[in-house]
């Protein structure tokens, strides 16, 4: 089993919540073994309960997640061949702007990256909040112990084990950092964190410094410039606003003339700024963006707002808790524009088991394919040998995406491993599969991911369809 350490933190700066509980998609990847773990369906069940009959403008102070204890285990391979799953062709399509030159070009050992041999297990460090903004589902203990059975299977990579190493970042600056430093001291080969910018930025740079590759979810793609060892492993915030305005207004009925809102908590501006600049130069319309707290339980301010812009279109780029809770309520004030979303912020079942119907004919971005389709039987048939009885949900197909790429990226740095053998490999990788965002590195260009596949809500089977594969124009 991967092991997991506690860390103490202080408390969680609010205002960036959004991109913890955003997280909770990709979390998957980094999350298990033991410790206080909640009903998922149950917890999401509450918060639709709570916004459906929340009426008054009293603050709400969120909910809180019982860290608890956790204990640590070893990693035990298993017997499986795994599957090999055949990607799929991504249409093409480019973005303009944002940074691409990230890396110098040359190769790791240039960059100063060690050369030392790695030994039998194969470290991988993992900060992740699981504690700080939102309860950790005990299905993510199943997941990461199906992924990391799944590369240790017929001897593991090249002869090695994987171990994950996991450190809780509270979801908190300062303990995220110290979180990151921990896990450098721990003699790991590289390093995964899905967590707020602030602590993805803080552990790049710090990471940086100590010559450790670090592979993170994409935020704006500034983080990457001046440091050749990060990467974005799903599709960055420039990319997919700007890319959800042009599907706005090319594939949504009437989006060029509906009015186009934006809630947000976003302490990152580019999302919003590069949605708001990309329906007007289409010639869309535009009305205005509003600011929210997170977790708040009153949303008849910005509902009244929206109506008032007479709002057709509204980008949510919330968390998952308050998209639920403001889609709720909107539902029961008679108030149901199109609800649209970039990739990893709310589409997950999990969400349309509880909003329902209130998130009926949303369209959401996705970084991996619906775990309906016949991309996921690869997944679904690992899932059954490693936790027999169980049901996957599409949470762990995030899982999967991760453990698949990163495989890929080990088995090509060769039987002769070192740190830097496996940035080299990084560097010039390129991944395709069916149930993944294709995702392509160069010395370069560490941006990842220039595709997204869409989902559309279906209220009544309480879950999201996936409507197109992946795509990088619309």
């Amino acid at each position: 089993m991967p092991v997991l350490r506690s860390t103490k933190g202080g408390e969680i700066d609010v205002n960036q919540r959004k991109k913890l509980v955003i997280a909770l998609v990709l979390i998957t990847l980094v999350t298990a073994a033991c410790g206080t773990r909640v009903n998922k369906a149950a917890f999401f069940k509450q918060l639709a309960q709570q916004g459906a009959q929340t009426t008054t403008g009293a603050a709400t102070t969120g909910g809180t997640a019982t860290g608890g204890t956790t204990t640590t285990g070893t990693s035990i391979g298993g017997t499986t061949t795994g599957g090999t799953t055949t990607g799929g062709t991504a249409t093409g399509g480019t973005t303009t702007g944002g940074v691409s030159n990230n890396g110098a070009g040359g190769s790791a050992a240039s960059l100063g990256v060690s050369t030392a041999p790695v030994g039998n297990t194969i470290k991988i460090g993992l900060n992740i909040p699981l504690t700080g903004a939102a309860p950790v589902p005990s299905s993510f203990q199943d997941s990461i112990t199906v992924a990391q059975d799944y590369l240790n299977s017929n001897g593991g990579i090249n002869g090695r084990q994987v171990q994950f190493l996991v450190e809780d970042d509270g979801y908190d600056p300062a303990q995220g950092l110290a979180a990151c430093k921990k896990l450098a001291g721990e003699n790991i080969l590289f390093a995964v964190g899905h967590t707020m910018p602030t602590i993805e930025e803080e552990c790049t740079n710090f990471y940086g410094q100590q010559k450790i590759p670090y592979i993170m979810r994409g935020i704006p793609e500034s983080t990457l410039s001046g440091h050749p060892l990060a990467y974005f492993g799903t599709p960055s915030d420039d990319f997919q606003s700007t890319l959800l305005a042009d599907y706005v207004v090319h594939r949504i009925a009437n989006g060029k003339t509906l009015v186009n809102d934006i809630v947000t908590e976003n302490d990152q501006p580019v999302s919003k700024t590069n949605y708001s600049a990309e329906i007007k130069r289409l010639g869309g319309k535009f009305g205005n963006t509003y600011n929210s707290a997170p977790r708040q339980s009153d949303w008849s301010s910005i509902i009244s707002h929206l109506k008032g812009d007479s709002a057709g279109i509204v980008f949510l780029n919330i968390a998952p808790v308050d998209a639920i809770s403001l889609a709720v309520q909107s539902k029961n004030q008679g108030y149901h524009p199109v609800w649209v979303g970039e990739g990893t912020h709310w589409n997950y079942n999990l969400s349309m088991q509880s909003a329902g119907s209130a998130l009926d004919g949303a369209f959401v971005f996705s970084p991996w394919a619906s775990i309906d389709s016949p991309a996921a039987n690869d997944y679904k048939a690992a899932y059954a040998k490693y936790k027999p009885g169980k049901t996957p949900d599409d949470l762990g197909l995030i899982i999967w995406g991760y453990a698949n790429m990163i495989k890929q990226a080990l088995i090509g740095a060769g039987k002769s491993l070192t740190r830097a053998s496996f940035v080299d490999a990084m560097n010039k990788m390129s991944f395709s599969a069916a149930y993944w965002n294709p995702l392509s590195y160069t010395p370069t260009d560490h941006r990842g991911p220039r595709v997204v596949a869409v989902f559309r809500g279906d209220g009544n089977a309480q879950k999201w369809v996936q409507i197109s594969g992946f795509a990088g124009s619309f």
